[in-house]
């Protein structure tokens, strides 16, 4: 007996050596600091982080109703919210196994008891009753309860991580779909102009061919350009209702009563994103879907160390109280009193594999919650990386098209007076406004680019969470 109780002391004392749950993340391998030159400050400079409701530096009322209805009432947060309620139940479910477990019971047995049978009346029939409380609890001194229930908690903390993250996809689609949405505004207002004005080189065109001052082959190409111009703000408008239809759907309410009133369509753009060079652990600390990760990479740990406690004994006590009378009558007598303490170890001898297979499995997911901390991580560092490229080449680009669009104008009243003063033709003034409306087209999807790359930046670097 001695000897059973030393190996059973000292495998308690081996397993909780071996039970250290290792909770820090991984070491990778990635650049410490994320700078570019959209992500301008000085060094003593207090760094200027996004607040919780980033959308509002943008000071559009329309984009700020847009997104709050969104938080209310877009299906993909009601569905993370559930599956918080999900798992903070699992908490409590898991966590009240490390309570005694009181209970009670009531029962009635008629029996006959054998006539060959050792007993005060052999072959006598008669009815019990039964009433009694009983009392169980299980030693957890293999940590099997207590790693269940740590597991069950960073998963719980997971999903409120998984909960910001899907806040934060939703309200981008939202501000990406609007910003779309207000450059197919914009963009149908110049297409609609510049087909007004393709119309009337058309017209000329078609008079001069009449009048012999041109050839056919240029009055073509003039309608050539008008049926192009026209497909083109049919393309426009299509897109203007897809995307309304998509604002709808995540805003969480019908196109129709969603634009009872149209949404503006002109935007005053915001200074450009200019924040301190980000540190790479900065961005791991506010990204929710990499600690979201990070959390279910604990849990995954605590599984394994769950499952590897299945391989010991469990050590459960138990305890009953009550009355027990073979009449009724007397059932609540002081006579009729009972109680037990119990003791019960149990524990495997041979399960063909089943308890290894477990730890196995557990050790398997293990490794496939580190495979993918390691890929968001990773992934969350190149959109970071992205979204700057994205905003430096779009920044560059702008402002060479802002300068053709000043080029472009310049040149357009230039027509317009040699026209008024009789020194051209009014054709000279539709070709320049002609070119002018194509830039400024043009300048519209940059601009709309634009401003969806700094959304892409927000997200990459975790938003305002």
């Amino acid at each position: 007996m001695r000897k059973l109780l030393i190996l059973f002391a000292s495998s308690f004392i081996l397993f909780g050596c071996s039970q250290g749950v290792k909770l820090d993340a991984p070491e990778l391998d990635l650049p410490k600091e994320i700078a570019s030159k959209s992500l301008k400050g000085e060094a003593e400079k207090k760094k200027e982080l996004l607040p919780d409701k980033f959308w509002e530096a943008y000071n559009d009322p329309i984009l700020n109703e847009l997104v709050e209805k969104a938080l209310r009432q877009n299906e993909d947060i009601l569905i993370a919210e559930a599956r918080i309620e999900q798992t903070l139940a699992m908490v409590r479910y898991v966590g009240a196994d490390r309570f005694p477990y009181l209970g009670y019971g009531a029962s009635v047995t008629r029996q006959r008891t054998s006539e060959e049978t050792i007993g005060p009346k052999p072959g006598s029939t008669y009815t019990t009753y039964q009433l009694n409380l009983n009392v169980q609890y299980e030693l957890d001194l293999f940590g099997r309860i207590s790693s269940q229930e740590k597991a069950s908690l960073y998963r719980y903390l997971s999903t409120l991580h998984g909960r910001d993250a899907v806040k934060l996809s939703v309200i981008s689609l939202v501000m990406n779909a609007y910003f779309d949405l207000l450059a197919k505004e914009r963009m149908v207002e110049v297409a609609e102009r510049q087909l007004q004005t393709l119309k009337e080189i058309y017209n000329l065109r078609e008079k001069e061919f009449e009048l012999g001052l041109a050839n056919i082959q240029v009055v073509l190409q003039a309608r050539s350009e008008v049926e192009a111009i026209e497909q083109t703000l049919k393309s426009l408008k299509q897109e203007r209702e897809l995307l309304r239809n998509l604002l709808a759907l995540l805003v969480g309410e019908s196109p129709a009563k969603m634009f009872e009133r149209s949404a503006k369509t002109s935007l005053d753009y915001p200074q450009a994103l200019r924040l301190p060079p980000l540190l790479l652990s900065e961005v791991l600390e506010r990204r929710p879907d990499i600690q979201s990760a990070l959390e279910e990479l604990k849990a995954s740990a605590y599984d394994v160390a769950s499952a590897k406690a299945e391989y010991f004994p469990r050590i459960t006590l138990t305890s009953a109280l009550g009355y027990q009378s073979i009449e009724l009558a007397n059932l609540f007598k002081g006579g009729a009193t009972f109680w037990n303490i119990a003791g019960l170890i149990t524990g495997p001898i041979l399960d063909f594999g089943k308890r290894e297979s477990k730890v196995k499995l557990a050790q398997a997911k293990q490794r496939e919650a580190l495979l993918n901390y390691v890929k968001t991580v990773r992934t969350a560092f190149k959109e970071v990386q992205d979204s700057l490229i994205q905003l430096e080449m779009l920044e560059g680009r702008i402002k060479d098209l802002e300068q053709r669009v000043k080029t472009l104008e310049e040149l357009y009243k230039v027509s317009e007076l040699r026209y008024k003063e009789g020194l051209s033709r009014y054709l000279e003034v539709l070709d320049s406004e002609r070119a002018l409306l194509s830039a400024k087209l043009d300048l519209e999807r940059l601009k709309a680019d634009y401003y969806k790359s700094q959304v892409y930046f927000i997200k990459a670097i975790g938003g305002g969470f």
